[in-house]
């Protein structure tokens, strides 16, 4: 399994942990997730948006309340960077 399979696996399962995590940031995060995983399969269609900058802007919100959700969308970041998306 790759870096960035197992950064998204981490961050789901982080994801489904964070019962007090607001819902508007949960849809917000799911929307990326999904974005990227169609990326990763292929899809034609690009993102509406940088999934790196959404990313990051989440991580930033998220800090002081999430820090482990944080610092895992950071590593997300970082691999997908790596990847070149």
């Amino acid at each position: 399994m790759s870096e960035l399979q197992q950064t998204l696996r981490d961050l789901h399962r982080e994801l489904g942990d964070a019962s007090s995590l607001a819902p508007e940031d949960r849809a917000m995060l799911e929307t990326v997730l999904g974005d990227v995983q169609r990326t990763l399969q292929g899809a034609s269609t690009a993102p509406a948006a940088d999934p790196g900058d959404v990313l990051e802007g989440a991580a930033v919100r998220l800090e002081a309340g999430h820090p482990g959700l944080a610092a895992t969308l950071r590593s997300l970041v970082a691999s997908l960077s790596k990847a070149g998306i």
